[in-house]
């Protein structure tokens, strides 16, 4: 979707017309499912969270204006189902934040809430994501921030799901040297 189609859908949320959350989900209904879906583990969660993001989009847009449409409903989409995940009590987490754990869950130099409440965690991500080459930084974005399955992304960059996991394994390993190297992940000792 170009950024003049979602400067026209978010005028229409602006304007409060109500083909704004048709035209938005003829756009990114896929994407916001896809998410859902992969968080919660469950069709009917993963519907009620685009539901939801349709409601919080109406409510929030004005006042926010969002650059990026797309971004905007994933990052209300992605915390939604966490959120449903969360409160539904559900035993398993997603394997997509599993597979995070080892570079990100334990060793922590401060607690996980002073890491978030600080800036300090997404910095060094942010810091982290701009060391990699474009392929592996398109890869890490879309696994890891728009919840996207694995084969998915290697059909998008032309590569096969094996070298996808492969690349994905190596890029988590920098990532646990990277927060160990700025003081933010354990010692660089371990």
């Amino acid at each position: 979707m170009s950024t003049t189609e979602d400067g026209k859908i978010i005028a229409m949320f602006r304007d409060r017309d109500e083909r704004a959350v048709e035209e938005f989900l003829l756009s990114y209904r896929r994407l916001c499912m896809g998410i859902a879906r992969e968080i919660t583990g469950d069709e009917r969660d993963a519907e009620e969270c685009v539901s939801d993001t349709c409601l919080r989009l109406w409510n929030s847009i004005p006042p926010e204006k969002p650059v990026s449409l797309r971004s905007y409903a994933a990052h209300i989409t992605k915390n939604l189902a966490l959120n449903r995940a969360e409160s539904a009590g559900a035993a398993k987490r997603s394997a997509i934040l599993e597979e995070l754990d080892e570079c990100t869950v334990q060793e922590f130099t401060c607690s996980p809430e002073e890491l978030l409440a600080n800036g300090m965690l997404s910095r060094a991500i942010d810091e982290f994501l701009e060391t990699l080459a474009e392929r592996d930084a398109v890869l890490f974005v879309r696994r890891y921030w728009y919840s996207e399955p694995v084969k998915e992304i290697a059909g998008y960059l032309g590569i096969t799901e094996n070298a996808a996991t492969k690349r994905l394994t190596k890029t988590r390993k920098k990532l646990k040297k990277f927060l160990t190297g700025k003081g933010v992940y354990g010692n660089e000792e371990g």
